[in-house]
């Protein structure tokens, strides 16, 4: 049994089991294989108390019922903390997916009660309580979502970012990073494609967009359909991204797409390497470092690493590796 509303991650674990029954606070409109079922649990937003209580009642008895089943929690922390404990009565097995730098408190809760905790790498889940009970699998990314594209680096001037736009992701620095970079060649310009995920990171936004509008090299876009990122990145040489919390998602996709990447993502440096070949820093310096050192050597030098990093990225994040690690780690790992 699941909690979750991933639907590409219910049908890849499909094939691997006889039954899964999905419950969910939104169904998918979209059709699901024949052994999967799914069973709506409504959430609001405004009855907390009487949220737990519906959902101990939909679903307590089914796992009474079934107690050979594994509990997997998708990102659903809030649910873990409410089943784990019952599954733990009914000797249930059950498993939390959580891949989020905060430690809720429902994960903290949870862990005392779970079999085992999977998320991306350690940045995504620094739990210091239960740790033993954690396992790392990486990001899980299908190629064909990203496809690798060969790309002429002639000129590298053009960047670009796309996610969330919050303070965690530090996108106030990008315009002081295309002021200093213009400083040297007046050349640079950057777009930002993303939407605000709260009512403060709205605030954030409208804040910024207050001092973009006063760098013309910097343009503001909505967010981009996931379908509609690689058609978008063509358009651009650079991948910028000054996330200093957990592996993201966003600069694996522009690895596996054949993007240089310039970030301080100390666990992406850790593991892909530098552009300059000097230790990473949380500092425009080192970012403007990056970039510069990009538009100073052979299109031929970029081609290769951007080979090299994209391997990588194919061998360690790839779609098909993380279901097969997702699905040890639910049966026995």
């Amino acid at each position: 049994m699941v909690f979750s509303h991933q639907r590409e991650t219910v049908i890849a674990l499909a094939p691997l089991f006889e039954s899964i029954t999905v419950f969910t606070s939104e169904a998918s409109p979209h059709p699901l294989p024949k052994n999967v079922r799914s069973i709506e649990i409504p959430w609001d937003g405004n009855y907390r108390i009487l949220n737990v209580f519906r959902i101990i009642r939909i679903s307590f008895p089914f796992m009474i019922r079934n107690r050979n089943s594994i509990l997997f929690n998708y990102m659903t922390d809030v649910h873990a903390a409410i089943l784990a404990p019952l599954a733990m009565l009914l000797k249930m097995r059950s498993v939390l997916w959580y891949a989020h730098a905060h430690n809720s408190v429902y994960l903290i809760w949870s862990s005392f009660f779970l079999s085992r905790i999977v998320s991306s790498t350690p940045g995504s889940c620094n739990l210091k309580v239960n740790r033993e009970k954690i396992v790392f699998i990486n990001q899980g990314i299908r190629l064909t979502d990203f496809p690798f594209k060969v790309r002429t680096f002639s000129r590298l001037n053009r960047l670009f970012y796309y996610g969330r736009l919050d303070r965690s992701k530090n996108i106030h620095l990008f315009n002081e990073l295309v002021l200093e970079l213009n400083k040297i060649t007046k050349s640079y310009t950057l777009d930002i494609f993303g939407k605000s995920a709260s009512l403060e990171s709205e605030s954030y936004l409208q804040d910024l967009e207050s001092s973009i509008k006063l760098n013309p090299a910097i343009r503001l876009h909505g967010a981009i359909e996931r379908k509609a990122i690689p058609e978008v990145s063509e358009a651009f040489a650079i991948f910028i991204n000054l996330f200093t919390g957990s592996l993201d998602k966003t600069l694996i996709e522009n690895t596996l797409m054949g993007l240089p990447v310039v970030t301080w993502n100390q666990e992406f440096c850790s593991e892909f390497g530098t552009w300059s070949g000097v230790q990473s820093s949380k500092s425009l310096d080192f970012i403007i470092q990056e970039v510069l050192f990009l538009n100073s050597v052979d299109s031929d030098v970029i081609q290769h690493e951007v080979r090299r990093r994209f391997s990588i990225a194919k061998r360690n994040h790839g779609f098909d590796g993380w279901i097969e690690k997702l699905v040890y780690s639910l049966k026995e790992g």
